[in-house]
């Protein structure tokens, strides 16, 4: 039996990746031979898996195999997913809506977005169509896919295990640092964290912020703007943007703040609050997309973007230690539900239920 991944590139630190990772890995717990066919070569760690290029494929196949196209968007060829043999899961992960792209990046990228969402939103609803099975990763994905008509709908988080570092008073020990970590895309709304880290310096000229994340060729006016804001503020020395960082590379720099902060408008899932989880520092998001679904009552929400009104909520848990370890045990209270989830008794439970 075999279970083939269909998508674009097979990354090791992002969310597409590690989900793609760890369902590789509960299959072969299954007893299946599992397989990644991408459009681009694989550059990371060595895994168990066979992989194969879209443009080269020549693998044997039979109706009892699995196929499962991870899906954030259009772009990926999924004609060859659409026609070989065997059972068809749709993994969706999201769509970014366009508007983010507007007044961020160029005329020609917004409109060039405009026609990526439109195309993406078609393409859904042909697969829609002779899709078996569509897994999603959040309540909020299973919603925005709500007025198609996909079979066998299912909720499955990231399928990822996560490490967990003894709680500590990490603030007192790194001068009150923030840090976010996500692409430098419109979306995570980057601009906002740093005119929020202009004022909490005002209150810890001490602290840093540091910026984890990787650019989108796409979106280098995006990143521009960063830079000149960056300027604005005068935060040369105190913004850093810390690209090319590997899995445990991120997790010792986070280990190192005292403060994750999300200002992301639009998440799926958001794999790294809950790496922020595990490390041990307090999270504190913009409660939109999918983040208060994967927070699972960890971490602290915000519904505005208040920036006194924050400054003063994150004072008040960072200075007091009974809040402090109340909202530490609470995240890791919600990364214990992720840990423990139960993925191949579920996905063996969906697979016998029968999803033809």
């Amino acid at each position: 039996m075999n279970v083939f991944q269909h998508l674009d590139e097979l990354k090791d630190s992002d969310g597409v990746g590690n989900d793609a990772i760890g369902l590789s890995e509960v299959f072969q717990n299954l007893g299946y031979k599992t397989h990644f066919i991408t459009r681009l070569p694989r550059k990371g760690k060595s895994l168990v898996s066979e992989f194969h290029l879209v443009d080269s494929f020549n693998y044997p196949t039979h109706s009892e195999d699995i196929h499962i196209l991870h899906y954030g968007g259009s772009g990926y060829q999924y004609t060859l997913f659409q026609n070989l043999p065997g059972i068809k899961i749709l993994r969706f992960h999201n769509v970014t809506p366009s508007r983010f792209y507007e007044h961020t990046t160029t005329e020609d990228i917004f409109h060039a977005m405009e026609k990526f969402e439109s195309l993406s939103y078609l393409e859904l609803a042909s697969l829609s169509i002779f899709c078996d099975s569509v897994w999603c990763d959040s309540q909020f994905n299973f919603e925005t896919l709500s007025s198609y008509n996909f079979r066998n709908p299912y909720i499955l988080p990231i399928c990822k295990r996560y490490q967990i570092f003894p709680k500590s008073d990490k603030h007192s020990k790194n001068k009150f640092s923030l840090a976010f970590v996500g692409r430098y895309s419109p979306q995570k709304k980057w601009e906002d964290l740093i005119s929020f880290t202009s004022e909490w310096l005002k209150e810890f000229p001490e602290a840093e912020c540091y910026c984890i994340g990787s650019i989108i060729g796409a979106f280098d006016g995006y990143f521009d703007r960063l830079k000149d804001i960056v300027r604005k503020y005068q935060l040369e020395d105190k913004v850093q943007f810390l690209m090319g960082k590997t899995d445990s590379e991120v997790l010792s720099i986070l280990n190192q703040t005292s403060v994750f902060v999300s200002m992301s408008e639009h998440e799926g899932f958001c794999l790294p609050i809950l790496e922020a989880f595990g490390s041990g520092i307090p999270v504190f998001a913009y409660a939109a997309g999918a983040v208060p679904d994967t927070m699972r009552k960890g971490g602290k929400l915000f519904f505005e973007k208040n920036f006194p009104s924050l400054m003063q909520t994150m004072k008040d848990i960072l200075l007091q230690k009974e809040q402090y370890n109340e909202i530490i045990q609470n995240q890791f209270s919600a990364l214990k539900y992720y840990n423990e989830y139960p993925f191949s008794t579920v996905i063996s439970g969906i697979l016998k239920s029968g999803i033809k």
